[in-house]
């Protein structure tokens, strides 16, 4: 967790009227480190593009989290930062010199990865005590039945969809703890801007100092129950909720020719969810 970030949880921590909140600020004095963080409200997932020259970019990661409590502590409102070099040669984020994976909120739709292309450095989090496998794509695919629908308009099929493998995620240091990393994400065919992540993306919420995560969108849920599934949905998890990229008028099949920079300098992307439970950090 960077210093940045342990200071906005710091600072939520001692806004609070808990007196639980004491023993949860000496953990993270101590340790750097936190269990759970419970988010009640929505959250809102941000990546803008900056620096940008001819072969890499800086992508600033912001996330909003609403109505934050750690058992017994409530943290009120926080934001975590943190930012990511893109090389455009290789399409991968890195951090320090090291590799750490592809970019979650888009993908170049004439360039679709293929089967085992690393999405996330999972043997990063050993370090922290944790014991996985690299997080890799499992299948890439065409949803060409169903329209998808979000906050900002309707994207008709096909679509494109990448589900990653599930490896398990086992942490032993102190107790136990036994989940799994999975990502499965759904694209627009003609711009490759991420429509839904679900139910997060990994990368991006490692330098934020995020190990793992579950979410539960009540908003897709509730939507969904008044549509045909079989025709139209909301997709769970991260849903996009707003981005300054200029759609072409409603067709599909059709992808621009052009390279990795030029999706970049698009310069905004931001999606949410209403709900996200159990984030460790």
């Amino acid at each position: 967790m960077s210093e940045k970030n342990k200071k906005a949880l710091l600072e939520g921590i001692d806004n609070s009227s808990d007196e639980q909140c004491e023993d949860v600020k000496r953990v993270l004095l101590e340790s750097g480190h936190l269990g759970d963080l419970v988010v009640t409200d929505k959250l809102l997932l941000t990546f803008r593009i900056v620096n940008v020259t001819n072969s890499s970019a800086v992508i600033k990661i912001t996330l909003k989290l609403y109505n934050v409590t750690i058992p017994w502590c409530n943290l009120g409102n926080v934001t975590l930062t943190g930012k990511l070099l893109l090389n455009f040669t290789d399409g991968y984020y890195y951090f320090n010199g090291t590799q750490i994976g592809r970019p979650s909120f888009f993908i170049l739709p004439y360039e679709l990865p293929g089967k085992k292309t690393l999405l996330f450095r999972a043997s990063l989090l050993k370090k922290y005590g944790f014991i996985s496998h690299d997080l890799l794509v499992e299948n890439v695919t065409f949803e060409d039945r169903r329209k998808a629908l979000t906050f900002i308009k309707t994207f008709y099929p096909p679509l494109i969809e990448v589900k990653s493998n599930q490896p398990p995620l086992i942490y032993s240091r102190k107790g136990y703890l036994s989940a799994s990393l999975i990502t499965n994400t759904i694209y627009d065919l003609d711009t490759g801007v991420a429509i839904g992540i679900w139910p997060a993306p990994w990368p991006e919420l490692y330098i934020l100092g995020i190990i793992n995560g579950g979410i539960s969108n009540y908003h897709s849920a509730k939507m969904n129950k008044k549509l045909d599934f079989s025709k139209e949905y909301w997709p769970y998890g991260f849903v996009l909720y707003k981005t300054n990229i200029q759609f072409p008028k409603e067709q599909t099949g059709k992808a621009p020719d052009t390279p990795l920079k030029y999706y970049l300098l698009l310069g905004l992307v931001i999606l949410t969810a209403s709900l996200l439970r159990r984030w460790k950090r």
